[in-house]
């Protein structure tokens, strides 16, 4: 009876079972997710990519498609060296996922779309993966929602349940900020292992203007133990033997390294420490491409926290990264037009919505460059626009984001369909816009993903 986990760096695991089939899951090693602002932590020391794409996989799991999760460059190189490694996907109601792992050199032969709750056979192994519904924004941060009341807004993350040797391992990766994930758990049952993430990917607290440091820091803490106390809570009802904090180690680089104290992640140790405190079962990490043994229940090589002065360090030599879009200066001609035309597009999105029976919003949220900007106002069951400077509503949000960004964001080749890390969430979880809000949080910035428009 043996099962282990090895563990690569942030979401990235991999399933080992007693005849050696192995899944690794959620790749991601490459620096520079999000349009260049994540970078791994700690350091990556050079041999990641290249140990990765050349150990035998039988399969490879993706749970969902952000950049900490699905690494293009290093799902290529997979597939150009394994030509028999299967790629396993939630089958969503979309096929964002999809085309983007096809795009990535893999054959319809090798992606298997798993209905949610059935069981994938892959020799002694037993995979179920589960979508994620009915998500809250205002507490994971982020704006992609989950409420499937189109396909369009429909799942966009999952859980994998893995079965052998009498032992279970559910890797609930980032699916634990979703609300519905908890019904779930009577399905699931007792885990031996449970995984999930322990700190937050979205721009608040620290991505937000109008806050002051001060109550920066003491938002960042308090969302930091709103995501582990839902991890404990999920290891105690899933009666969990053990459970692994994980996809919380990452830090901002660039222009961008000074957001890195105002996140809303505390260190590994701080999340073991917690989970020791408020959950029945044993927290455990190890160090990078370390495993864990659920038969022995030995760790490789136990997590050792990095000293102050080793993190500094490597803050400061990651503060000189540059990200894509700031490698030149650019005169964007026709910007303000582009930009109405875009915001026209999230109109139809909210008229859409409300056919559907979503409720009317009284809100307003304001796009603005050095040079320009539009505000667009949800009048109940219509739209309109006015000036940057005029919202409409005191609740609104603001958004000030690079021009040489909101290019990149907005614009899109005539039938262009695939996948393009300029895409709003992905700027959001990358810390590279800054918000300001007056009132609470409005899911209507959310429609912000469909803020495009044809070159």
């Amino acid at each position: 009876m043996v099962m282990k986990v090895r563990r690569h760096r942030s979401a990235t695991v991999a399933i080992i079972t007693k005849s050696e089939t192995t899944v690794i899951c959620d790749l991601s090693i490459t620096d520079g997710a999000f349009i260049g602002s994540w970078f791994h932590f700690p350091k990556l020391e050079g041999f990641e990519f290249e140990e990765i794409v050349g150990t035998k996989w039988d399969a490879i799991y993706i749970s969902h498609l952000h950049a900490d999760h699905f690494d293009r460059k290093l799902v290529a190189a997979i597939a150009r060296n394994q030509p028999d490694c299967k790629i396993l996907l939630p089958k969503f109601s979309h096929r964002w996922l999809y085309r983007a792992v096809k795009n990535c050199g893999f054959g319809e032969n090798q992606i298997y779309e798993i209905e949610s709750g059935k069981p994938f056979i892959l020799r002694d192994l037993t995979i179920k993966v589960f979508t994620a519904d009915y998500c809250a924004p205002e507490v994971c941060g982020i704006s992609v929602p989950c409420n499937p009341l189109s396909d369009r807004e429909s799942a966009i993350d999952s859980l994998a349940l893995f079965e052998a040797d009498s032992q279970k391992i559910l890797n609930a990766n980032d699916a634990l900020a979703v609300n519905s994930a908890a019904k779930l758990w009577p399905i699931i049952g007792k885990v031996d292992l449970l995984l999930g993430h322990y700190g937050g990917a979205g721009p608040y607290p620290q991505c937000f203007s109008q806050i002051s440091e001060e109550e920066k820091l003491i938002e960042s803490k308090k969302l930091a133990t709103t995501f582990l106390s839902r991890l404990a809570e999920a290891a105690n009802k899933l009666q969990a033997r053990f459970v692994m904090p994980y996809a919380g180690q990452y830090v901002l680089s660039g222009s961008l390294m000074d957001l890195n104290k105002f996140r809303s992640v505390v260190s590994l140790t701080e999340a073991l420490n917690f989970l020791a405190l408020n959950s029945s079962a044993t927290p455990i990490a190890v160090e990078p491409f370390s495993r864990f043994d659920l038969d022995s229940e030995s760790l490789g090589k136990e997590w050792v926290e990095p000293t102050a002065e080793v993190i500094n360090s490597y803050l400061k030599e990651i503060s000189s990264n540059i990200f894509p879009y700031q490698r030149k200066k650019e005169i964007w001609e026709n910007g303000q037009q582009f930009l109405e035309n875009a915001l026209a597009r999230v109109e139809v999105e909210y008229l859409k919505r409300l056919a559907l029976g979503r409720a009317e919003e009284m809100y307003s949220v304001t796009l603005k460059t050095e040079n320009f900007g539009k505000t667009i106002n949800f009048n109940g069951a219509n739209v309109s626009f006015t000036d940057a400077n005029n919202p409409i509503y005191e609740s609104n949000t603001k958004l000030d984001i690079d021009e040489r960004l909101l290019k990149r964001l907005i614009l899109r080749a005539e039938g262009y369909s695939g996948f393009t890390q300029y895409h709003f969430n992905q700027a959001e979880i990358g810390s590279h816009i800054s918000w300001s809000r007056s009132g609470s949080h409005n899911r209507v910035t959310g429609l912000l993903n469909f803020m495009q428009t044809k070159v």
